[in-house]
């Protein structure tokens, strides 16, 4: 195997095992939907607010995530800056990528 295409499965072997992992890929489905705040998220999977802060930095740091800081206009935030969270086009990418190789 050459030398640039074993980097290049190394790097999918990596990108996979940050993608895929339950919690993560959890998010991931999640923000297809539609792109949610930190509470929502961790609401929607029952999951504490730490962890859930944990694997969306993981996913923002490999690429599958982008995030902005909104104004809320929820009743009880009404105002505060809320970070959202939506999913990019590298976990497209990736997956397809993964299917590709099995």
């Amino acid at each position: 195997m050459e030398k640039s295409s074993m980097k290049l499965e190394e790097e999918l072997v990596k990108e996979a095992h940050v993608l895929l992992h339950p919690i993560r890929f959890k998010i991931v489905e999640l923000l297809v939907e539609k792109p949610m705040h930190i509470n929502a998220i961790s609401k929607a999977l029952g999951e504490e607010r730490r962890l859930v802060s944990y694997h969306l930095i993981a996913l923002e740091e490999c690429g599958f995530l982008n995030s902005r800081y909104e104004i809320s206009e929820n009743p009880k935030s009404k105002g505060k800056a809320i970070r959202k969270y939506w999913v990019t086009e590298k976990v497209e990418d990736v997956i397809a990528k993964i299917k590709k190789n099995l």
